[in-house]
Protein backbone atom coordinates (compact mmCIF):
# COMPACT_ATOMS: atom_id res chain seq x y z
CA UNK A 1 0.00 0.00 0.00
CA UNK A 2 1.79 3.34 -0.65
CA UNK A 3 1.52 6.38 1.80
CA UNK A 4 1.47 9.98 0.80
CA UNK A 5 3.12 12.85 3.10
CA UNK A 6 0.26 14.30 5.68
CA UNK A 7 0.22 17.87 5.67
CA UNK A 8 1.87 17.79 8.64
CA UNK A 9 4.86 17.04 6.90
CA UNK A 10 4.70 19.54 4.05
CA UNK A 11 4.08 22.08 6.53
CA UNK A 12 7.20 20.87 7.81
CA UNK A 13 8.88 20.85 4.82
CA UNK A 14 7.91 23.98 3.12
CA UNK A 15 9.27 25.45 6.63
CA UNK A 16 12.56 24.29 7.03
CA UNK A 17 12.92 25.67 3.36
CA UNK A 18 11.87 28.83 4.21
CA UNK A 19 14.11 29.21 6.90
CA UNK A 20 17.38 27.85 5.18
CA UNK A 21 16.05 30.30 2.11
CA UNK A 22 15.79 33.52 4.60
CA UNK A 23 19.22 32.54 6.66
CA UNK A 24 21.28 31.91 2.92
CA UNK A 25 20.13 35.28 1.45
CA UNK A 26 20.41 36.90 4.87
CA UNK A 27 24.28 35.36 4.66
CA UNK A 28 24.78 36.18 0.77
CA UNK A 29 23.47 39.88 1.59
CA UNK A 30 26.08 40.46 4.80
CA UNK A 31 28.63 38.82 2.36
CA UNK A 32 28.02 41.42 -0.21
CA UNK A 33 28.06 44.31 2.14
CA UNK A 34 30.61 43.64 4.13
CA UNK A 35 32.50 43.26 0.62
CA UNK A 36 31.37 46.77 -0.59
CA UNK A 37 32.25 48.20 2.73
CA UNK A 38 35.54 46.51 3.02
CA UNK A 39 36.68 47.83 -0.77
CA UNK A 40 35.22 51.44 -0.19
CA UNK A 41 37.33 51.54 3.08
CA UNK A 42 40.59 50.55 1.12
CA UNK A 43 39.65 52.93 -1.78
CA UNK A 44 39.01 55.80 1.06
CA UNK A 45 42.28 54.97 3.08
CA UNK A 46 44.49 54.89 -0.45
CA UNK A 47 43.35 58.15 -1.58
CA UNK A 48 43.54 59.62 2.09
CA UNK A 49 47.44 58.59 2.38
CA UNK A 50 47.80 59.93 -0.75
CA UNK A 51 46.31 63.54 0.35
CA UNK A 52 48.65 63.00 3.65
CA UNK A 53 51.45 62.68 1.62
CA UNK A 54 51.07 65.70 -0.03
CA UNK A 55 50.60 67.51 2.95
CA UNK A 56 53.76 65.91 4.96
CA UNK A 57 55.60 67.09 1.60
CA UNK A 58 54.15 70.43 1.22
CA UNK A 59 55.13 71.07 4.78
CA UNK A 60 58.80 69.58 4.91
CA UNK A 61 58.83 72.17 1.71
CA UNK A 62 58.08 74.68 4.16
CA UNK A 63 60.26 78.07 2.69
CA UNK A 64 61.20 80.75 4.64
CA UNK A 65 63.46 84.03 3.70
CA UNK A 66 67.02 84.43 4.88
CA UNK A 67 67.00 88.31 3.75
CA UNK A 68 65.97 89.60 7.18
CA UNK A 69 62.43 90.41 5.75
CA UNK A 70 60.77 88.76 7.65
CA UNK A 71 56.83 89.10 8.32
CA UNK A 72 53.84 87.01 10.25
CA UNK A 73 53.05 85.55 6.50
CA UNK A 74 56.62 83.92 5.65
CA UNK A 75 55.91 81.68 9.30
CA UNK A 76 53.84 78.99 10.46
CA UNK A 77 50.73 80.07 11.64
CA UNK A 78 47.75 78.36 13.59
CA UNK A 79 44.12 79.20 14.71
CA UNK A 80 42.55 76.73 17.09
CA UNK A 81 39.15 76.06 15.84
CA UNK A 82 39.28 72.66 17.68
CA UNK A 83 38.10 72.06 21.13
CA UNK A 84 39.89 69.39 23.26
CA UNK A 85 40.04 67.13 19.69
CA UNK A 86 36.59 67.27 18.75
CA UNK A 87 35.91 65.13 15.77
CA UNK A 88 33.76 67.75 14.06
CA UNK A 89 36.07 71.06 14.59
CA UNK A 90 39.02 72.21 12.60
CA UNK A 91 41.83 74.16 12.75
CA UNK A 92 43.31 76.69 10.43
CA UNK A 93 46.94 76.55 9.60
CA UNK A 94 49.07 78.28 7.24
CA UNK A 95 52.48 78.44 5.83
CA UNK A 96 54.69 79.26 2.85
CA UNK A 97 55.99 76.41 0.81
CA UNK A 98 58.12 75.80 -1.95
CA UNK A 99 57.84 73.14 -4.93
CA UNK A 100 54.66 70.64 -6.47
CA UNK A 101 53.59 69.53 -3.11
CA UNK A 102 49.84 69.63 -3.11
CA UNK A 103 49.42 72.03 -6.34
CA UNK A 104 51.52 69.63 -8.70
CA UNK A 105 54.22 70.07 -10.63
CA UNK A 106 52.64 71.62 -14.07
CA UNK A 107 50.56 74.46 -11.84
CA UNK A 108 51.70 77.80 -12.25
CA UNK A 109 52.87 78.21 -8.61
CA UNK A 110 55.02 74.89 -8.49
CA UNK A 111 58.25 77.18 -9.42
CA UNK A 112 57.80 79.77 -6.27
CA UNK A 113 57.15 80.25 -3.32
CA UNK A 114 53.60 79.99 -2.31
CA UNK A 115 51.51 80.57 0.76
CA UNK A 116 49.41 77.38 1.37
CA UNK A 117 46.31 77.45 3.78
CA UNK A 118 44.44 74.35 4.80
CA UNK A 119 41.62 73.59 7.37
CA UNK A 120 38.08 71.62 7.13
CA UNK A 121 34.61 72.76 5.38
CA UNK A 122 31.45 71.15 6.32
CA UNK A 123 29.06 69.71 3.75
CA UNK A 124 26.54 72.83 2.21
CA UNK A 125 28.61 75.13 4.60
CA UNK A 126 30.10 77.04 1.55
CA UNK A 127 29.44 79.32 -1.15
CA UNK A 128 32.48 77.68 -3.05
CA UNK A 129 31.48 75.39 -5.62
CA UNK A 130 34.09 73.36 -4.93
CA UNK A 131 33.29 72.72 -1.16
CA UNK A 132 29.86 71.61 -1.91
CA UNK A 133 30.89 68.22 -0.25
CA UNK A 134 32.83 69.30 2.61
CA UNK A 135 36.19 67.64 3.39
CA UNK A 136 39.69 68.84 4.17
CA UNK A 137 40.37 71.80 1.86
CA UNK A 138 43.39 73.71 0.79
CA UNK A 139 43.77 77.44 -0.41
CA UNK A 140 46.61 78.61 -2.35
CA UNK A 141 47.89 82.37 -2.44
CA UNK A 142 50.68 82.94 -5.19
CA UNK A 143 54.01 84.54 -4.40
CA UNK A 144 53.18 88.15 -4.47
CA UNK A 145 50.25 87.72 -2.91
CA UNK A 146 50.85 86.52 0.92
CA UNK A 147 49.14 89.47 3.08
CA UNK A 148 45.41 89.88 3.60
CA UNK A 149 45.49 93.44 2.06
CA UNK A 150 47.02 91.88 -0.98
CA UNK A 151 44.31 89.27 -1.49
CA UNK A 152 41.74 89.67 -4.38
CA UNK A 153 39.70 86.44 -4.66
CA UNK A 154 38.85 87.60 -7.79
CA UNK A 155 42.68 87.76 -9.38
CA UNK A 156 42.14 83.93 -10.41
CA UNK A 157 46.03 84.43 -11.66
CA UNK A 158 47.40 84.69 -8.66
CA UNK A 159 45.45 82.43 -6.47
CA UNK A 160 43.71 78.47 -6.36
CA UNK A 161 42.40 76.32 -4.57
CA UNK A 162 42.03 72.04 -3.58
CA UNK A 163 40.06 69.59 -2.19
CA UNK A 164 42.33 67.47 -0.49
CA UNK A 165 39.98 65.08 0.60
CA UNK A 166 36.19 64.96 1.19
CA UNK A 167 36.58 61.70 3.99
CA UNK A 168 37.73 64.37 6.59
CA UNK A 169 35.60 65.49 9.26
CA UNK A 170 37.30 67.05 11.64
CA UNK A 171 41.17 68.27 11.66
CA UNK A 172 43.42 69.23 14.50
CA UNK A 173 47.07 70.94 14.73
CA UNK A 174 49.34 70.90 17.49
CA UNK A 175 52.94 71.75 17.85
CA UNK A 176 56.02 71.45 19.43
CA UNK A 177 56.43 73.82 22.35
CA UNK A 178 59.24 76.63 21.42
CA UNK A 179 60.67 76.74 24.73
CA UNK A 180 60.29 73.73 25.51
CA UNK A 181 59.98 71.21 23.20
CA UNK A 182 60.20 68.18 25.79
CA UNK A 183 59.13 68.04 28.88
CA UNK A 184 59.30 64.73 31.39
CA UNK A 185 60.83 63.01 28.39
CA UNK A 186 57.67 63.40 26.51
CA UNK A 187 56.99 65.80 23.47
CA UNK A 188 55.22 69.03 24.68
CA UNK A 189 52.66 69.42 22.37
CA UNK A 190 50.69 72.98 22.17
CA UNK A 191 47.26 73.96 20.82
CA UNK A 192 48.86 77.46 20.23
CA UNK A 193 51.92 79.22 17.88
CA UNK A 194 52.13 82.27 19.05
CA UNK A 195 55.50 83.16 17.16
CA UNK A 196 54.09 83.24 13.58
CA UNK A 197 57.19 84.68 12.02
CA UNK A 198 58.86 81.24 12.61
CA UNK A 199 58.22 77.85 11.97
CA UNK A 200 57.88 75.05 14.64
CA UNK A 201 60.31 72.35 14.60
CA UNK A 202 57.35 69.45 14.48
CA UNK A 203 53.73 69.48 14.06
CA UNK A 204 51.54 67.02 14.79
CA UNK A 205 48.02 66.25 12.79
CA UNK A 206 45.15 64.61 13.78
CA UNK A 207 42.38 63.68 10.83
CA UNK A 208 39.15 62.42 11.51
CA UNK A 209 38.07 60.34 8.71
CA UNK A 210 34.29 59.94 8.49
CA UNK A 211 33.28 56.05 8.79
CA UNK A 212 32.02 54.40 5.90
CA UNK A 213 29.21 52.80 8.45
CA UNK A 214 27.10 56.15 8.97
CA UNK A 215 26.07 54.36 12.41
CA UNK A 216 30.01 54.23 13.84
CA UNK A 217 31.84 56.58 15.04
CA UNK A 218 34.78 59.10 13.42
CA UNK A 219 38.48 57.50 13.57
CA UNK A 220 41.62 59.23 14.19
CA UNK A 221 44.95 59.25 11.49
CA UNK A 222 47.44 60.93 13.55
CA UNK A 223 50.87 62.22 11.63
CA UNK A 224 54.10 63.65 13.16
CA UNK A 225 55.79 66.31 11.02
CA UNK A 226 59.36 67.59 11.35
CA UNK A 227 60.31 70.54 9.39
CA UNK A 228 63.68 71.03 8.45
CA UNK A 229 63.49 74.86 8.60
CA UNK A 230 63.20 75.03 12.19
CA UNK A 231 66.64 75.92 12.74
CA UNK A 232 66.91 78.73 9.47
CA UNK A 233 63.70 79.94 11.42
CA UNK A 234 65.11 80.50 14.46
CA UNK A 235 68.84 82.18 13.15
CA UNK A 236 67.61 84.21 9.96
CA UNK A 237 70.30 85.27 7.89
CA UNK A 238 70.12 88.87 7.28
CA UNK A 239 72.25 91.38 5.01
CA UNK A 240 74.39 94.34 5.96
CA UNK A 241 72.66 96.51 4.09
CA UNK A 242 69.36 97.46 1.77
CA UNK A 243 72.10 98.16 -1.03
CA UNK A 244 73.33 94.63 -0.99
CA UNK A 245 70.25 92.83 -0.01
CA UNK A 246 69.10 94.36 -3.59
CA UNK A 247 72.20 93.14 -5.38
CA UNK A 248 71.48 89.50 -3.94
CA UNK A 249 68.06 89.73 -5.08
CA UNK A 250 69.09 90.99 -8.99
CA UNK A 251 71.79 88.41 -9.16
CA UNK A 252 69.14 85.44 -8.10
CA UNK A 253 66.57 86.97 -10.27
CA UNK A 254 69.09 87.16 -13.50
CA UNK A 255 70.43 83.67 -12.54
CA UNK A 256 66.84 81.96 -12.62
CA UNK A 257 65.18 82.71 -9.32
CA UNK A 258 66.29 79.73 -7.41
CA UNK A 259 69.50 78.89 -6.24
CA UNK A 260 69.94 75.68 -3.92
CA UNK A 261 65.98 75.25 -2.87
CA UNK A 262 65.39 79.17 -2.47
CA UNK A 263 63.30 81.69 -4.32
CA UNK A 264 63.53 85.60 -3.62
CA UNK A 265 66.41 85.74 -1.15
CA UNK A 266 65.00 82.64 1.14
CA UNK A 267 65.65 79.03 1.97
CA UNK A 268 63.28 75.69 0.90
CA UNK A 269 63.28 72.75 1.88
CA UNK A 270 62.37 70.17 -0.82
CA UNK A 271 59.61 67.27 0.05
CA UNK A 272 59.69 65.47 -2.74
CA UNK A 273 55.73 66.00 -3.40
CA UNK A 274 54.10 65.00 -6.60
CA UNK A 275 51.28 65.62 -8.52
CA UNK A 276 48.18 67.53 -7.13
CA UNK A 277 45.40 66.35 -5.78
CA UNK A 278 41.33 67.74 -7.05
CA UNK A 279 40.27 70.92 -7.44
CA UNK A 280 38.88 73.03 -5.21
CA UNK A 281 38.49 77.68 -4.09
CA UNK A 282 39.19 80.00 -1.88
CA UNK A 283 41.00 81.74 0.83
CA UNK A 284 44.42 83.36 2.38
CA UNK A 285 46.88 83.37 4.67
CA UNK A 286 48.39 86.25 7.01
CA UNK A 287 48.84 88.10 9.84
CA UNK A 288 47.73 86.43 13.15
CA UNK A 289 44.70 86.39 13.82
CA UNK A 290 44.17 85.51 9.57
CA UNK A 291 40.66 87.00 7.68
CA UNK A 292 38.05 83.74 7.54
CA UNK A 293 38.86 82.44 4.03
CA UNK A 294 36.41 82.88 1.88
CA UNK A 295 34.25 80.10 1.16
CA UNK A 296 34.72 78.66 4.59
CA UNK A 297 37.35 77.99 7.67
CA UNK A 298 37.65 76.66 10.95
CA UNK A 299 34.18 76.13 12.50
Amino acid sequence: MKRGFTIVELMLAVLILSILTIVSTWTFHTVVRTWNLATEMADNVQRTDYALAQITSALRSAYFPTSGEVTDADGFQLVDGNEQNDPDGSDWISWTKLGPAIVGRNSRFAKSAHSISMYVVEPGKSDVEAYANGGLVCDVIGEKKFRPEDFDEDDLDNWDHFVLSENVQGFNCRVLDKDQPFKDDQANWQDKWDTSNCIPRRVQLTFWMKPIDKEKEPYPIVRVIEIPLWDVSQNPVKTDSAGTEDKERERRRRSGGQTGGATRGGAGAGGGGAGGTGGGAGGAGGRMPPPPPPGGGPR
